[in-house]
């Protein structure tokens, strides 16, 4: 089988769970320069599976370049999540590690062949649009797998292309 090779996949985003996102967002673009995007509110569907069950939940979310890669803070206003169980569970911080992927389904296969466990994922419209695995072997960070241009492909199918 293949190995899922970390060093090979574009490494994307740092993402950090907090109780505050305007506080945080605060505190790193005065701490250390950061420039923020806008704070983005999403209301995730079913379609979200975590460890077998749909989970839907509502985040608000933002980006901030940091070199090569950005820094992503994610706030859960309602619904339970991965990132709600890594707040109950440690407080507040780093929660994952996100790589864009050309072809998601195979570094997903790649990674279940390597024994990693895929306990969160979202697919919609057949495109997998990104997938967490379980920290167990990873040091207590999760790693996540991102869809490249996954956005650009939901919408492409949405419009029947």
């Amino acid at each position: 089988m293949a190995q899922l090779q970390l060093d090979k996949l574009k490494f994307d985003h740092i993402g950090l769970v907090v109780k505050d996102i305007d506080k945080a967002v605060d505190f790193y673009g005065k701490a250390f320069g950061l420039k923020f995007d806008e704070i983005a509110q999403h209301q995730l569907p079913p379609d979200v599976i975590t460890r077998g069950k749909p989970t839907p939940y509502t985040m608000r979310v933002t980006f901030a370049p940091m070199g090569p890669f950005r820094l992503e803070m994610v706030q859960i206003l309602e619904g339970e999540s991965l990132h709600t169980e890594f707040l109950k569970k440690k407080g507040e911080g780093v929660h994952h590690l996100a790589y864009e992927v050309a072809d998601l389904d195979k570094e997903v296969a790649n990674a279940q062949s390597q024994g990693l466990e895929m306990i969160c994922y979202l697919k919609m419209f057949d495109i997998m649009a990104f997938a967490y695995f379980d920290n167990l072997k990873t040091n207590g960070v999760l790693i996540e797998l991102v869809q490249e241009n996954v956005r650009e492909k939901l919408m492409a199918k949405l419009a029947g292309k």
